[in-house]
């Protein structure tokens, strides 16, 4: 984390490659190394060489760090390890799955795989093939390309017809739509059943139902952009479908996930200090206000329209061009014209209408380009920095238009991921206060929780030594949390004050004051709504 937070363009984070940078010594870790490639196991390496390990990797890390805090704000730095600290604790409470719910997931994936590898084996029948796989390149090419005639819209770099999906979106064909389904399909089946299954751990019953319990894994400084990464699994982009398989531990508990209100659009304007902007996200109707004065008419949340809103708005936001922006809005399906030329022209009048009724967000693009072009680096509200490249690039420099779009796109995300930071680590300092408990017996608490539910007996009904609300995912603006029945109101209402005020974060930034509002959805599987 201080490594990164120094100087993120290390080409390693390695704890003995950044020791030996600052400090001649012996490397000490291939002992254990060369011993694990071959084990794969640490607990089979001997104890002893186990304990050297462990006290010279406790000792580089002290070393590591009396080099490293100096260059760095302490508040920052406390506000980085408690936000660290937080997400292991996330990780060690983890959730529970419903295996039922799980078994029902996968027969319905297994299902629409099969209609469709059916459906797509008769076409190819019909088309005069005796051999045809979906996944073999080959054989689409000969299907679409060969035996239906459809045009080549695209070509690979070897001057292949291309079958990736986009190109198959494009192609006006049954046979086309059907390949892009059953791509679909096999893909949420690998990930979401067949991924998610090797991360589980069967441990009992709640209310009658076997669940398994699984840890949610966070790296704090995974993502450039500012954001945390997820890993193992990535539950980051899971369908509404999916996040059902995550039920309440407590029988008739309820998964409470809170969401921040539009939280980027909100910081945009509020850091670009454009309150036409603002009021849109926080006073007004957001994208369906900007909608009426972009296009002239009323656009509904859910609708075609509402989405190609806000893909402009979003993508304007962070310096998407035209060409780009008129690319992904055709290929999605979101078309203002049937003929793309014309499409295109309107995206362009369309942004330029914008960026023109809120001039405040082109200022701060301005900004960060020349704070990027003067010093090689942008400076998030915090103090977090992201190192960009060397000072007075030109812009003629390849890959000179991608890094301005980082240096516009970074203050934003970096903050966005301090409020939510702020928000776990200030929600979950008030559910310990109020437990009565310090963070040593909160920490003592999820481990023996942890204990019980990997040694449960398989079909014995899980019995906890406490209830309370536990956090243990974070998901983009979302906080999740696990809550007794008795406690909805109670710690729903704690959550959805603490997000809106985010102590640690104004103590960090003491001039941010950007209104913040909260979404909450509340059942008994995360992604049901209920009440």
């Amino acid at each position: 984390l201080l490594a990164r937070m120094t100087n993120e363009n290390r080409l390693s984070y390695e704890l003995e490659t950044l020791l030996l940078s600052v400090l001649k010594t012996q490397p000490w870790k291939f002992h254990t190394s060369d011993i694990l490639s071959s084990l794969k196991d640490m607990t089979l390496v001997s104890p002893s060489l186990r304990k050297e390990r462990c006290r010279l990797d406790a000792w580089a890390t002290w070393k590591l760090a009396q080099t490293l805090y100096p260059a760095l704000p302490p508040q920052l730095v406390e506000f980085t390890q408690r936000t660290a600290q937080t997400l292991h604790r996330l990780t060690l409470a983890g959730s529970l799955v419903s295996l039922s719910t799980l078994e029902t997931l996968s027969g319905g994936y297994q299902a629409r795989l099969t209609r469709a590898n059916d459906l797509l084996a008769k076409a190819a029948h019909a088309a005069g093939m005796e051999e045809f796989s979906p996944t073999n390149d080959g054989h689409l090419r000969e299907l679409l390309y060969k035996r239906l005639r459809l045009p080549v819209l695209r070509r690979t770099p070897t001057r292949l017809p291309a079958v990736d999906k986009p190109t198959l979106q494009q192609l006006d064909s049954d046979v086309a739509r059907l390949l892009v389904e059953y791509s679909q399909a096999d893909k949420l089946y690998t990930v979401n059943v067949e991924g998610l299954q090797k991360f589980l751990h069967p441990c009992g019953r709640v209310g009658g139902e076997e669940v398994a319990w699984l840890p949610f894994h966070f790296n704090p400084l995974g993502a450039r952009t500012g954001r945390r990464a997820a890993h193992d699994p990535n539950s980051q982009n899971w369908a509404e479908e999916v996040r059902r398989v995550v039920r309440s531990r407590y029988s008739g508990g309820s998964i409470l996930e809170a969401d921040y209100r539009k939280l980027e659009a909100r910081l945009i304007g509020w850091v670009a200090k454009d309150d036409k902007l603002l009021h849109a996200f926080t006073k007004g109707r957001g994208y369906a206000d900007i909608g009426r004065e972009l296009l002239g008419w009323d656009v509904k949340d859910g609708t075609p329209e509402y989405r190609s809103v806000k893909s402009i708005v979003l993508g304007v936001h962070y310096n998407m061009q035209t060409p780009k922006m008129a690319k992904e809005l055709w290929l999605c399906g979101q078309r203002f014209s049937a003929d793309y030329d014309t499409h295109e022209k309107e995206v362009g009048r369309l942004r330029i209408l914008y960026l023109k009724r809120y001039p405040g967000l082109g200022a701060y693009m301005r900004a960060r380009e020349r704070e990027f072009f003067l010093s090689g680096q942008v400076v998030s509200l915090s103090g977090r920095v992201r190192h960009l490249g060397p000072a007075r690039m030109s812009a003629d420099t390849p890959g000179y238009g991608h890094l301005v779009n980082q240096a516009i796109n970074f203050p934003i995300q970096s903050l966005a991921s301090d409020i939510t930071a702020s928000a776990l680590v200030d929600i979950e300092r008030e559910l310990i206060r109020q437990e009565g408990m310090n963070y040593t017996q909160y920490l003592q608490l999820l481990t023996e929780i942890r204990r019980k539910f990997l040694t449960n007996p398989p079909g014995c009904d899980i019995i906890l030594p406490i209830e309370m609300t536990f956090l243990f995912n974070e998901v983009h603006d979302s906080i999740l949390a696990d809550v007794p029945k008795s406690r909805v109101h109670t710690d729903g209402a704690l959550i959805i004050e603490t997000m809106r005020a985010v102590p640690s974060l104004r103590k960090l930034c003491p001039g941010f004051d950007c209104p913040l509002d909260v979404d909450v959805k509340c059942g008994p599987t995360w992604g049901l709504k209920k009440g």
